[in-house]
């Protein structure tokens, strides 16, 4: 490299670590004591969800069927991100309990991770990814959330969701979901 290229790279490098820091440069009658969040995590969150309904190759079935009746408890953490989106871990124990018969329960584990995109006056739209352990499912879960705020800390909170998956077997197609999942955010 050239001696004119070398001096030409290093002012560029000295650019941009300056407009990266410029918020942080002040003189020294401006120096005031900045407050910085540091905290990612913006809340918990934990609830049940029940499946109402799905379609499969055409197939309706709801909630009245003993083979298709489950039940799942969702637990999650949200995560601040630098723009307005969220990001969300949430892990779900599924239980299928077959009721009234003698078949054994079936438990298996929903990890859902997903993004969050808050609207206004309590509304929140989201998309998850879906990995159905134990089911060989797996897929996405749209949602819509509308939550309610306590006086103190927390809130209630009513989601729609609409999961979609794939599998267990290749040729099982797309299966469509609707669901309700209510729960308390803290």
């Amino acid at each position: 490299m050239n001696k004119s290229l070398k001096k030409f790279t290093r002012i560029l490098l000295f650019i941009g670590c300056y407009m990266l820091n410029f918020d942080r440069i002040h003189s020294q009658d401006s120096i005031a004591i900045e407050k910085t969040n540091t905290q990612i995590v913006a809340g918990y969150h934990f609830g049940v969800v029940q499946i109402v309904g799905a379609v499969n190759k055409g197939e309706f079935t709801f909630l009245d069927k003993y083979n298709f009746y489950t039940i799942g408890f969702p637990f999650g953490v949200t995560f601040k991100t630098p723009c307005r989106m969220l990001v969300d871990l949430e892990f779900v124990p599924v239980i299928k309990p077959y009721v009234s018969t003698d078949i054994p329960y079936r438990v298996h584990l929903l990890y859902h991770p997903g993004v969050l995109f808050p609207l206004k006056k309590g509304w929140t739209f989201g998309l998850r990814l879906a990995f159905e352990s134990g089911e060989g499912q797996f897929g996405f879960t749209p949602l819509l959330n509308k939550s309610f705020k306590f006086k103190n800390n927390g809130a209630f909170f009513v989601e729609l969701v609409a999961p979609g998956r794939f599998g267990p077997a290749k040729d099982s197609g797309y299966t469509q979901l609707g669901g309700l999942h209510l729960g308390i955010g803290f």
